[in-house]
């Protein structure tokens, strides 16, 4: 696709990210309202909401199919060349019912599996994390980049226990003993989030297995643009992936 293609394309998305937060988060009393309480996540009025409005919206103005948390995949039927636009309309839903101010709005572009475009919008803060892979990455149109780190015993990783993580004894004592090698952790509880802080090297390592693509598309693509590296292994599980994001000299092989 054509520089000039993906940058109209990013504008589409900004704009639309911009315009469903405004349009549907104003009234946050009611958008909190849990309506599916489920094992360890909430659905939330502010899910479906934000979901019909931005699958609507990228559907009718831009002609391609619409990969989203909420609604699967919608089909269009002059879409090409399996391009796709992945969507979580509300990503920390949890957070968002509990008034927890770390929750985004996130919209990624992808070719089959390759990330081209990501808008990640951290509406209480108003800022907006954005990329095109190969261009470039900004926050509020200003250029980020990742952080230049050099060893884990300082580097701060960011990671997450996904709604479908196993909890048994074995599996959280691995996950201890893979992250004691770093100098900080936070579990900020959203992955679009966490990947737009590696991005703007304000964390320099994001690692989450087993949690679904929506959740890190958005953000994949921002770190690919801001210089950084992603490694994503895709599960046996449909939409299912294990991620990895670092700057450059931090990369290694996912554990």
């Amino acid at each position: 696709m054509q520089k000039d293609s993906l940058q109209n394309l990013l504008i589409l998305a900004k704009d639309i990210a911009l315009t469903a937060s405004n349009e549907i988060l104003n009234d946050s009393s009611q958008n909190r309202h849990v309506h599916e309480n489920l094992r360890r996540d909430v659905k939330i009025i502010a899910d479906k909401e934000l979901d019909r409005f931005i699958v609507e919206q990228l559907s009718k103005k831009s002609g391609f199919p619409v990969l989203s948390e909420e609604s699967g995949l919608s089909q269009v039927s002059n879409s090409k060349k399996n391009f796709r636009w992945i969507v979580d309309p509300l990503d920390g839903s949890m957070n968002f019912s509990r008034e927890i101010p770390i929750c985004c709005i996130s919209i990624a572009f992808w070719q089959d599996m390759i990330p081209l475009i990501g808008v990640v919008y951290d509406f209480n803060r108003d800022e907006l994390f954005t990329g095109i892979v190969g261009e470039g990455a900004w926050l509020n149109d200003s250029p980020i980049c990742v952080s230049s780190t050099k060893h884990t015993s300082n580097a701060i990783l960011a990671t997450g226990f996904p709604v479908s993580s196993d909890f048994s004894q074995k599996t959280l004592y691995k996950f201890v003993n893979n992250i004691t090698i770093y100098q900080k952790i936070r579990l900020l509880g959203s992955a679009a989030l966490s990947l737009a802080y590696v991005s703007s090297g304000r964390v320099d390592i994001y690692q989450e297995n087993d949690i679904k693509i929506w959740d890190v598309a958005a953000g994949i693509a921002i770190v690919r643009a801001a210089g950084g590296e992603t490694q994503l292994i895709q599960s046996k599980v449909k939409e299912i992936v294990t991620v990895r994001a670092t700057n450059s000299n931090l990369t290694q092989k996912i554990s």
